[in-house]
């Protein structure tokens, strides 16, 4: 494996207080010899750069690893080297799990098979504020900007070189969850660590031009018609302001449902905005809600309410449909927490 070392400081920082943990996890991979690494459902660049940077990195030292996403996957991430290779469903035994960017062991789907692993020591390496501690061991900094950036240091401490693939994939994770290095939640260490993955090979044209400039016409064409019959109501922090995509939508546009990444990021750019939902039909019937709001608002105790989690400002659930039925839930359950 070619790859650089990096500056141990990120590591002995970010797990100053976790040593044991990272130890323990370490001679539990050192054992093991088949792996799996899931991310969740849903998937973003975090989830997925983070599992086949840490997958990457394992590969190197002989294990046998499996990537896991019950999907679907979305399409602007196939830049990623390996995205090919994560499956939807998984068979036989593992020595050890890893689950990568969730809060809870649900979000991992149909490939948590728990007659299956309920034996198997499983590894939480998360950031969410809403994180259950549901792992043998849990490697959780709820104060990083991406779990990305714990993977990074996780490689630090234990002595893994960073290629340009390795590099590429968890600057992927960085970016995407600060939505470009935008959000309140990126710190000086996001900045850090993103140059020495720079230094380590990964491309930022590569990267950029992979997550905002591939959009197709018919892509924007939905983003019209959302964007066209957007609502809003005012709140005593700035508006909430929301749109909707329906089956129907998608159907006519030609256009996959990860195709909305983005837009929900959008409509918070509007003035006055303190909180921005985007609601997403489902073909099983299911509305998945994406929630962004104003550095001054948490949204993720929303999100957990509602069954799903995230971070401060970035959040989101998924509920069973109809439509109509879950905005009014969701705008109720909005309301009442600008109202506290």
């Amino acid at each position: 494996m070619t790859g650089r070392p990096t500056s141990p400081g990120t590591a002995q920082n970010l797990l100053a207080d976790q040593r044991e943990a990272v130890a323990a996890a370490w001679d539990l991979i050192r054992r093991a010899q088949r792996l799996l690494l899931v991310a969740h459902i849903n998937p973003d660049g975090d989830t997925i750069g983070s599992a086949l940077g840490l997958a990457w990195a394992l590969r190197a030292l002989g294990k046998e690893c499996t990537v896991a996403c019950a999907g679907p996957m979305p399409a602007y991430l196939g830049f990623l080297p390996g995205y090919a290779d994560f499956r939807s469903e998984v068979s036989g035994r593992y020595d050890l799990i890893l689950g990568i960017d969730f809060s809870s062991p649900d979000r991992m789907g149909a490939v948590y098979q728990p007659a299956v692993f309920a034996h198997t020591p499983l590894v939480n390496i998360d950031h969410h504020r809403t994180n259950t501690r549901f792992g043998t061991l849990n490697i959780v900094e709820m104060e990083t900007a991406s779990t990305a950036e714990i993977v990074f240091a996780l490689l630090q401490a234990w002595g893994l070189p960073i290629t340009p693939a390795i590099a590429l994939c968890l600057l992927t994770g960085i970016f995407t969850d600060t939505q470009g290095f935008r959000t309140p939640s990126t710190t000086p260490q996001s900045l850090g660590v993103a140059i020495q993955l720079l230094e380590a090979g990964a491309s930022l044209p590569t990267l950029v031009e992979a997550v905002y400039n591939r959009k197709s016409p018919q892509t924007l064409r939905l983003w019209g018609q959302a964007l066209s019959d957007f609502r809003s109501f005012p709140g005593p922090a700035g508006n909430v302001v929301w749109a909707s995509v329906t089956q129907d939508m998608l159907r006519r546009n030609n256009v996959a449902e990860d195709e909305v990444q983005g837009l929900v990021s959008f409509l918070r750019g509007t003035v006055g905005t303190a909180v921005a939902v985007l609601f997403v039909e489902s073909p099983d019937g299911k509305v998945k809600v994406e929630f962004r709001s104003a550095p001054a608002v948490d949204v993720s105790g929303i999100a957990f309410r509602l069954g799903g989690g995230g971070h401060r400002n970035a959040a989101g659930c998924t509920l069973p449909g109809p439509l109509a039925a879950v905005e009014e839930r969701v705008l109720a359950a909005v309301r009442q927490e600008l109202e506290k």
